[in-house]
């Protein structure tokens, strides 16, 4: 096969492997969390955007250069620099990132052999082909994991010495369960706490615009360049949550809070965050700028585990989750009829149709899915919730 010929296939190889490119990280993904449980996502949503990201990121960096010179690039993608600096960060150990690499090159590599065998080639051409793809595909995560070593060590140096470090760590104590003294926090544990996550790129100095407003003390914990944990401390208010929710709104930029609820005391401090880790992630999902968990507690639930969320939507809503016009308005109807406590007339109300429309539908409803609505209104209503955040 001649070097013509072998740039070729490669080309062809790349274009398909970029097509593929979200189902590939969706399996990426999957195995991750399957094979390498040390690298922590589930309790870390910062840590599982930034995998995500550093994903898109090398594979699209891998495969320019596999349908072009087949030379590894300089430098590694900047998302993956990112997860190295905010792994270190979390305290989590090198290899268990070095192992999210060596499945992520596996999912690439099964699929680059298989569409190689699915092209018109001799079998030189295709020992050919695959020789050198494969000897490009283990050059490059080679030079990528190397210099993601090095900016974790490097990391891990800088934090080292750094007060931040320390405050984070106190931080992960107390989250922990332990018991430390509050003054070498720099923060009372002893009163009402509000916690949030907030991300963007003004997430900090818009916290610290909403500590004064708010006349209380503030703590933040800076887990990557863009997303902070944060606890508002101050005594309790009587007009409660309402109050603190409004001042989230009233923020100029463009920051995206997830805000968990107030609550008192050391046992406050972990539950509120561990409210606003929730409302995180299902914040991910939606364009709204602020996220309360009191909002969101059913989706965060379910979303703990986004595969399984997805196959109880589908197992529950079955066809009605298709995007043709007669789906969208059936899945609506289900939405207005669940939330009208099951009553024709006042779903005919909002929807704005005669009662008989809203029974002709919730019998096609019925149909669709193979059972009653009545049976099965309790999932039904979280079928839809999770769908609609899911598809938002």
């Amino acid at each position: 096969m001649t070097a013509t010929g072998i740039d070729r296939t490669l080309r062809v190889v790349a274009g398909q492997l970029h097509d593929e490119i979200d189902d590939l990280v969706a399996t990426m993904l999957v195995r991750m969390r399957d094979e390498a449980p040390d690298f922590d996502t589930a309790s870390r949503p910062e840590l599982a955007d930034g995998l995500r990201g550093s994903c898109y990121g090398n594979i699209r960096v891998a495969l320019e250069a596999l349908g072009d010179d087949r030379q590894p690039p300089t430098h590694s993608p900047a998302e993956a620099t990112d997860v190295a600096r905010a792994t270190a960060r979390a305290d989590i150990a090198l290899e268990p990132l070095l192992h999210t690499y060596r499945i992520g090159h596996a999912v690439v590599l099964e699929r680059f052999f298989a569409l190689i065998e699915e092209l018109d080639l001799s079998s030189m051409q295709r020992h050919s082909a695959t020789l050198i793809g494969s000897k490009y595909l283990f050059a490059y995560v080679d030079r990528v994991v190397g210099e993601v070593s090095a900016e974790y060590g490097r990391e891990c140096q800088r934090v080292s010495r750094s007060s931040i470090q320390r405050r984070v760590q106190l931080v992960r104590d107390v989250l922990a369960g332990a018991d430390i003294d509050s003054t070498e926090l720099g923060y009372r544990l002893e009163q009402e706490h509000l916690a949030v996550v907030a991300t963007g790129p003004e997430a900090d100095a818009s916290l610290r615009d909403l500590a004064r407003r708010l006349e209380g003390r503030l703590l933040t914990v800076a887990m990557t360049a863009d997303t902070v944990w944060a606890w508002l401390g101050s005594a309790p208010r009587r007009e409660g949550r309402t109050h603190h929710v409004e001042l989230f709104t009233r923020a100029r930029d463009r920051t995206r809070y997830a805000v968990g609820e107030p609550a008192w005391g050391i046992s406050g401090f972990r539950r509120s965050h561990e409210q606003a880790l929730a409302a995180h992630r299902v914040a991910r999902h939606l364009p709204r700028l602020v996220t309360r968990y009191d909002d969101v507690a059913l989706e965060a639930a379910l979303l703990h585990d986004v595969p399984a969320a997805r196959h109880f939507v589908d197992r529950e809503l079955g066809p009605l989750t298709a995007t043709d016009p007669r789906s969208r308005l059936l899945l609506e109807t289900l939405d207005t009829y669940l939330r009208s406590g099951l009553n024709a007339a006042a779903t005919a109300a909002v929807l704005h149709v005669s009662d008989r429309t809203v029974a002709y539908r919730i019998h096609g409803i019925e149909e669709a899915l193979g059972r009653s609505v009545l049976s099965r209104s309790s999932e039904l209503a979280a079928a839809v919730r999770v769908h609609r955040v899911l598809n938002a």
